[in-house]
């Protein structure tokens, strides 16, 4: 993860200047209608804060995010947002004892070694409370590639769509919706996005 914390510091403020010019996506609002009012959520990846972390924020709910960027996270506290904090750390590596009533992670869990993919789904699902949300977005082909952003190299992992299915029931995560190849105006192309629900 070493080398995605200095590709996404070098990129950040190309970053920064792209994404506050962005409305918050779609996918992020409709899921929003599944959460009680000021509900708890955790953001992983969370980068700047804008447009996701700002209009959650903004719509009341409890926002903690999270990001191995240093200069993604400075970004993201000059926000001042009053519902929200923010913290460099790796996710991998996240010890609490708080709970949260839903978690997203929007195009950040690609990023995670592909030796480890595995072990993500059972560490979502202990930050969750029961009958808890989680979205993500992710690849649906095993295994590892890079690519390019921003003149800056990137590197990505996923599993396929029926083991991440998997993976899911396993961590007592019920699948709601599975959608390959989700597109829509304000979140762009993605491989897979999922929305899962807690067990009571």
């Amino acid at each position: 993860m070493d080398a995605v914390r200095k590709a996404y510091n070098q990129i950040c403020t190309q970053w920064y200047e792209f994404r506050r010019k962005c409305s918050v996506n779609a996918c992020i609002a409709e899921f929003a209608k599944l959460l009680k009012p000021g509900s708890k959520i955790l953001d992983i990846g969370c980068g700047t804060g804008y447009p996701v972390a700002a209009w959650l924020d903004g719509h009341g709910f409890e926002v903690t995010g999270i990001d191995i960027s240093e200069k993604m996270i400075e970004k993201a506290k000059t926000l001042s947002l009053i519902h929200a904090c923010f913290f460099v750390q790796d996710f991998l590596d996240l010890k609490t004892e708080e709970k949260f009533d839903a978690v997203i992670a929007f195009d950040s869990l690609w990023h995670i070694e592909y030796s480890r993919q595995r072990e993500l789904y059972g560490r979502v699902a202990a930050l969750m409370n029961p009958g808890g949300f989680f979205l993500f977005t992710h690849g649906k082909r095993d295994g590892e590639v890079t690519g390019i952003m921003y003149e800056t190299e990137f590197y990505y992992s996923a599993l396929d769509r029926a083991e991440v299915h998997r993976l899911l029931g396993e961590s007592g995560l019920e699948i709601l919706s599975s959608i390959e190849d989700y597109e829509e105006a304000s979140t762009g192309d993605r491989e897979l996005l999922i929305i899962a629900r807690k067990r009571a």
